[in-house]
């Protein structure tokens, strides 16, 4: 009996330690699966701190771990939308900075460049790297650095006009104002003004000679014209000399009022050219015709200088003619008597060079880059003593650039100048 019950309490022993045994082993298990979700909602949520917002978890069921997936899945989609609009503001934003023909910078509390924008690079000469570095370091300038002063130190924008010195010195007109928000921040806005400047220039110029032009003529007319009143009864021999300065400086004005008139056509926009292939060499030979009797009462000798097989060209006739005539009219003048002045044509390449080369007094080398300006003269007193109005050249180069040309002078002082353009 004894031995009975020694064998049923040691199989008791045995069964209860394998139950035991076996509720560790499920309750492991149990403990397993219950933390799985927990483990894959872990990963996830590195993944996505990890910047993959694509991840989502895989919800099962509507327990805790099952809300706490949703959640992260809400999280995620909310946080990429909001990725994706920033970096189309972004995209955005810097498209609109390259486009820009304004420069732009803003700097931090620290006057160090947060931002600049392609435009501005090439405005002040900086290099690719610059953000990050202060702005004094990379630009010495104290006008521009008393105007970003100006706007830090109040909360209207500070608004002045600097000039950057370089090969080509530019105008530049800015527009600084604090940044709110940003403590010693600041906000510039550049405008390069410098072709507006130097067109007002020009303007003024043209005002200014345009002017005088027409003043010089006038008073002669008018005080001819009173002298006239006042002899025209007692003495008919200065009548009639008085008469011959009303007739010239009148001409001299109608010649001005139609070489303003025509440089003011080439350059409106409704100016258009009828270019079509034709023989310059016509036209070469027209525009002599038009000067041998002015010219041989100078006894100036004209000639041209036109090879037989000289190509065709594309040209406006009016245009070509128009440009002829001012430059040997030009010769004409200032030519002295006995000189010779030469009509040339030949090809070059795909176009054709037209010349006009004259043996008079030269032009010295300081003059030549400012020929083609708008009433400038060589001898101004010279000029007006023969008639020019100090418009030719101008007319002259508009035209040949509006055939697709350009035009070029060559002078030696004593020996003669050479104008040389191209057809194409």
């Amino acid at each position: 009996m004894q031995e009975a019950l020694a064998g049923l309490q040691g199989s008791l022993v045995s069964v209860t330690a394998l139950a035991i045994v076996a509720a560790v082993l499920l309750s492991q298990l149990a403990a397993h699966l219950a933390a799985r979700p927990l483990r894959e909602l872990i990963g996830a949520a590195r993944r996505m701190a990890d910047g993959d917002l694509a991840t989502r978890t895989v919800t099962r069921g509507s327990d805790e771990a099952a809300q706490l997936a949703k959640a992260l899945n809400l999280l995620a989609e909310g946080l990429s939308s909001s990725l994706d609009e920033l970096r189309a503001e972004r995209d955005l934003l810097q498209g609109m900075l390259v486009s820009m023909q304004e420069g732009v910078l803003m700097l931090d509390g620290a006057g160090g460049i947060v931002l600049v924008n392609p435009a501005l690079r090439e405005m002040l000469l900086l290099g690719p790297d610059v953000a990050g570095e202060r702005f004094d370091g990379v630009v010495h300038h104290g006008e521009l650095r008393q105007l970003f002063d100006a706007a830090l130190g109040s909360d209207a924008p500070s608004l002045g006009e600097v000039e950057v010195a370089g090969l080509k010195p530019r105008r530049l007109l800015v527009r600084a104002t604090r940044l709110h928000g940003e403590p010693g921040g600041l906000l510039a806005v550049f405008v390069d003004v410098t072709d507006m400047r130097r067109l007002e220039t020009l303007r003024r110029d043209f005002v200014s000679n345009a002017s005088h032009e027409l003043r010089t003529p006038v008073s002669s007319i008018l005080s001819a014209a009173e002298t006239l009143r006042d002899v025209a009864a007692a003495d008919p021999r200065a009548s009639a000399r008085f008469v011959d300065i009303i007739v010239r400086n009148a001409e001299r004005l109608r010649r001005l009022v139609d070489d303003l008139l025509e440089l003011s056509r080439i350059e409106s926009r409704e100016f258009v050219l009828r270019s079509e292939p034709g023989d310059c060499g016509v036209v070469v030979h027209h525009v002599l015709s038009l000067f041998r009797e002015r010219a041989e009462k100078k006894r100036i000798r004209l000639a041209a200088r036109l090879p037989d097989d000289l190509p065709g060209a594309v040209f406006d006739k009016q245009a070509l003619e128009t440009v002829l005539s001012n430059l040997v009219d030009n010769a004409v003048k200032y030519c002295p008597e006995g000189a010779s002045i030469t009509l040339r044509a030949a090809p070059a390449g795909a176009s054709v060079s037209v010349s006009v080369e004259d043996t008079g007094p030269g032009i010295e080398a300081g003059h030549l880059a400012r020929l083609f300006e708008r009433f400038y003269r060589v001898d101004a007193g010279r000029s007006r003593e023969v008639g020019g109005t100090g418009l030719g050249l101008s007319i002259v180069k508009h035209l040949v650039e509006a055939m697709e040309g350009t035009v070029r002078v060559t002078s030696v002082v004593g020996q003669g100048t050479t104008f040389e353009f191209s057809l194409p």
